[in-house]
């Protein structure tokens, strides 16, 4: 097994991994929890329970291979995005790395961002997203998919999915190209041509981590009826951080 990926652990050792933004000062980040604790192929899953400047929020990563743990406190630099292009995904983690230069079939970085954008409404706007009662299966397969768009290693692998699983990541990511095109002109993707569920994409808020290798990147999208996480839900979600030791890498038993 990979190690750079994998960590030992006893009974149950699961892997962390992907939210908001415009930018003016660095904001501070906390990872408080793991969301609902869901996992698929050996990995939590998203949505996490981060803290924005103290305030609980849930976002989704698009960093499979960064790790972090629960309390990890980092800064980021918050980007809100409501058109997405060259220009405008410039200083975002993957602008430049390994992970941006064509991956998906000739996709542009700013193509990649905005796929991203359109799986994270699609799994933001999930019935009890970040909840125990949340669709956990097809939360694991949309946070695959994020991950994907930027990790090429693991858009041919999968890590441990079933066939079935790998096949639904692919067909959300294929979907969420074609909304994309619909969307782009002249290379300037509108992000309120999209619909998600019949209401468009207000904006893609990316949280880039400053220096970029201090964290994973985060991100959330708002939609026309965005729910805000509850204050219970999100007390809630910390009790089971205090029994579950988060890094967002895959495990295996010890």
């Amino acid at each position: 097994m990979n190690n750079r990926k994998r960590s030992s652990v006893r009974g149950l050792m699961l892997v962390v991994a992907c939210l908001v933004s415009v930018a003016w000062a660095d904001d501070t980040l906390v990872l408080q929890n793991t969301g609902a604790g869901a996992a698929m192929g050996g990995v939590y899953t998203s949505p996490y329970g981060i803290t924005v400047n103290g305030t609980p929020t849930l976002l989704i990563c698009d960093d499979f291979e960064t790790d972090i743990s629960l309390g990890h406190s980092w800064f980021a630099i918050p980007n809100t995005l409501t058109q997405i292009s060259s220009s405008t995904v410039n200083g975002l983690k993957f602008a430049s790395s390994p992970y941006s230069s064509a991956i998906l079939a000739g996709t542009s970085v700013a193509e990649d961002y905005a796929t991203a954008a359109v799986v994270a409404a699609e799994l933001l706007t999930l019935p009890n997203v970040g909840t125990p009662a949340e669709n956990t299966e097809t939360a694991g397969e949309l946070s695959y998919a994020i991950w994907s768009v930027f990790d090429n290693s693991l858009y041919t692998g999968h890590g441990s999915l079933t066939s079935a699983e790998v096949s639904a990541v692919d067909a959300y990511i294929t979907n969420a190209q074609v909304l994309v095109a619909g969307a782009n002109v002249g290379g300037m993707i509108t992000l309120y041509n999209i619909f998600i569920g019949g209401q468009p994409i207000t904006n893609l808020t990316v949280y880039s981590p400053n220096p970029l290798g201090a964290s994973q990147e985060f991100l959330t999208v708002n939609t026309v009826a965005t729910p805000e996480p509850s204050g219970s839900v999100m007390a809630a979600l910390a009790g089971l951080a205090a029994f579950v030791a988060a890094r967002r890498r895959r495990a295996r038993n010890n």
